[in-house]
């Protein structure tokens, strides 16, 4: 008996997902949705039961890693909108042509910078804050 693989969820399908171990003749699913585990034995259902406790924080933790790479994804995007505007100000800045008040909004623009580079950086916990980080994003 060959040792089953398990299937990850396609990276643009979001959460909640459904994972599956397959060799010649069963297939394990792992519901996520309704948290049910189904065995098949040559086709036929020979177990469903509701998720152990275990594999409920496995779902758990599943569904915690897809929000934090959906988070770090938007942060990596905003960075690279944040890196064209940084120099659109230095461009002006070296034209001559900045303002005192584009001077003061750029300082608001690197603060907020600053604060998705050390969640993205540091990871983990701080990938859960989705809505600090909308909010510190998208001034």
């Amino acid at each position: 008996m060959s040792t089953p693989e398990e299937e990850e969820p396609a990276a643009d399908s979001p959460p909640p997902f459904t994972s599956e171990a397959r060799d010649a003749s069963v297939v394990e699913q792992w519901d996520v949705p309704s948290r049910t585990y189904r065995r098949y034995e040559a086709g036929a259902l020979v177990v469903e039961r509701p998720f152990t406790d275990a594999e409920n924080a496995c779902a758990d933790q599943a569904l915690a890693d897809a929000a934090r790479r959906a988070t770090q994804a938007a942060l990596i995007e905003r960075a690279r909108a944040d890196l064209a505007a940084n120099q659109a100000y230095l461009d002006a800045v070296a034209a001559g042509t900045a303002t005192t008040e584009d001077a003061v909004a750029q300082v608001a623009a690197l603060t907020r910078q600053a604060l998705g580079f050390i969640r993205l950086t540091v990871g983990s916990d701080l990938l859960d804050q989705v809505d600090a980080l909308i909010e510190t994003a998208g001034g």
